[in-house]
């Protein structure tokens, strides 16, 4: 009951990836999470991401990870699994090389820079007979099942109207390096990518209880201000119309704090509140009856920073011989990701991989 974990990247996503597979090891948990190996760009850097991130042999299953250089960790024969948490452009060469190992691969989000690049990753992995999956950890929390199961099963909301979405965040943006995640094109930067896939995941989500191929057609406007040096986008909007009548407003944005709550989801007969520190992070909300009734209130109190409930799905996914999620499934990755390539196409942004 392990899965032998490779983490390659060592930097602060990573390592709240790390936090949760540890607590789970030190509260004993059905599933153990073994980290084998951390790849980093130096060997300095790998063991300073053990020692902050207090791996040890007590919460790792008696294993000190091996610090090594990216290759090294394509070839370590003890890995199962790659955890893949570096910038988004680096994300095609990495899996590609992960998988062409005979790696299982979880690779953050956004999968890659755009749609094309990601179609061939998934086709490798299927060639290869390996699973992949793009950490799209929103949808794994248990939060996000309790919802799934009161607005399309219970329809305790009544017939869903609109959804009202904000994920902005002000990252100070006059005082970052030109060669920032954030604000390098060569990098991916902008706010569409890095946040804004989160409104799109949210809308999939709650607006709709099917998956990539067999979703409900829906039409989408959207409008990015483009910043005339760094060429990203630092604002995105976004209006989705489902054929059914449902309707999305998403806003995202580099300049501004969000609002709290930061979405808001109306139905006939009530509507719902999320609440969170990171809207990525879905731990807390509340439902509101319009007749009065007491409201539906759920808050994740586990200490897990949430990323458990994805290794704990690729876990079950690769014991039971599956090359991908059906909670994530890769034509819902395709979907977004056309998605977000419709939107560029339409503003003008590009990145380097892109042929249009």
């Amino acid at each position: 009951m392990s899965l032998n974990w490779a983490i390659l990247g060592a930097g602060n996503i990573s390592g709240s990836f790390v936090h949760d597979l540890c607590l789970n090891n030190e509260r004993n948990e059905k599933v153990k999470h073994i980290v084998k190996s951390i790849g980093s760009s130096s060997k300095s850097r790998g063991e300073e991401f053990i020692k902050k991130n207090k791996i040890t042999t007590e919460n790792n299953h008696g294993v000190t990870p091996q610090v090594q250089s990216y290759d090294e960790l394509y070839a370590n024969p003890d890995v199962d699994i790659i955890y893949i948490g570096t910038p988004h452009p680096l994300h095609k060469e990495q899996v590609t090389k992960g998988l062409n190992h005979g790696k299982h691969i979880l690779c953050e989000k956004p999968f890659t820079l755009n749609a094309k690049d990601a179609q061939e990753l998934i086709d490798l992995a299927k060639e290869k007979n390996l699973y992949l999956l793009e950490g799209v950890w929103t949808r794994f929390f248990p939060s996000i099942a309790k919802l799934k199961e009161l607005i399309f099963e219970k329809k305790a909301l009544g017939d869903i109207n609109r959804l009202v979405m904000d994920f902005s965040f002000d990252a100070d943006l006059a005082n970052l390096p030109e060669t920032s995640r954030i604000r390098s094109n060569e990098l991916g930067g902008g706010a569409l990518l890095d946040i804004g896939v989160y409104n799109l995941t949210y809308t999939r989500i709650l607006l709709d209880n099917k998956l990539g191929k067999n979703a409900t057609k829906f039409d989408l406007k959207s409008f990015q201000t483009i910043d005339p040096k760094d060429k990203v986008d630092f604002t995105s909007s976004m209006l989705v119309k489902y054929e059914n009548g449902k309707q999305a407003v998403l806003t995202c944005s580099n300049h501004v704090p969000r609002p709290e709550p930061y979405l808001r989801l109306d139905g006939t007969k009530g509507y719902l509140e999320m609440f969170s520190e990171n809207p990525a992070c879905p731990k807390k909300f509340k439902v509101t009856f319009k007749d009065g009734n007491d409201p539906i209130e759920y808050e994740d109190t586990s200490g897990y920073k949430g990323f458990i409930y994805e290794a704990n799905a690729c876990f079950e996914d690769i014991t039971n011989g599956r090359i991908e999620s059906d909670v994530m499934p890769h034509d819902e990755t395709m979907l977004v990701m056309n998605i977000m390539d419709d939107i560029r196409k339409e503003s003008g942004l590009r990145y380097a991989p892109d042929d249009w």
